[in-house]
């Protein structure tokens, strides 16, 4: 029997991230979906509860200072999509409707009040991201820890944030809005 059911969100290039991420969650016994996103508006689904209805998501991406990175697109595809380039606080907070949803973000400078308030206002239960630019690998170690820590050891979401966070280098980048 599964604990909890995770989407693993695959935006952009982000490497054997999210493979490794949904291998490790598995094996943690949570039922764990690989949702790879090719436009903004798989993106808009997700974020919308059309795509995704597991209590948790964890957003591989790569991030800067305005917001969530994705994929240029050909001009004919792009006239279509809700938003392009990249997804901003604003656009997260006019399409997020995830009710009792945890978001984790894995994508650089994602971690900024705005994203936090965008997310918690489309009903998630939690928000955790970091606040900077990290090293790619801290945020694997941080969501492998985390999870080891929520799923397998039933340690309460805050010390799991706080364990995972601790473990050194740029893990101490993450935050965590609840």
């Amino acid at each position: 029997m599964f604990s909890t059911t995770i989407d693993v969100v695959a935006i952009g290039h982000t490497g054997g991230e999210p493979h490794a991420l949904r291998g490790l969650l598995a094996e943690y016994g949570a039922d764990v979906r690989l949702l790879p996103i090719g436009a903004p508006q798989h993106l808009a689904d997700v974020l919308g509860g059309r795509q995704s209805r597991a209590e948790h998501l964890v957003l591989c991406c790569h991030g800067d200072e305005r917001g969530i990175l994705l994929d240029e697109l050909a001009p004919e595809i792009a006239r279509s999509q809700p938003f392009n380039d990249v997804l901003t606080p604003e656009n997260a907070a006019e399409l997020t409707r995830l009710s009792g949803t945890l978001v984790v973000s894995t994508g650089c400078m994602t971690g900024t009040e705005a994203f936090a308030e965008a997310f918690m206002r489309g009903g998630c239960s939690a928000y955790i991201a970091p606040e900077d630019y990290l090293e790619g690998t801290a945020a694997i170690a941080f969501v492998s820890v985390f999870y080891y820590h929520l799923l397998q050891l039933k340690t309460p979401l805050p010390d799991a944030v706080r364990l995972a966070a601790n473990l050194g280098g740029d893990t101490t980048l993450f935050r965590l809005w609840n």
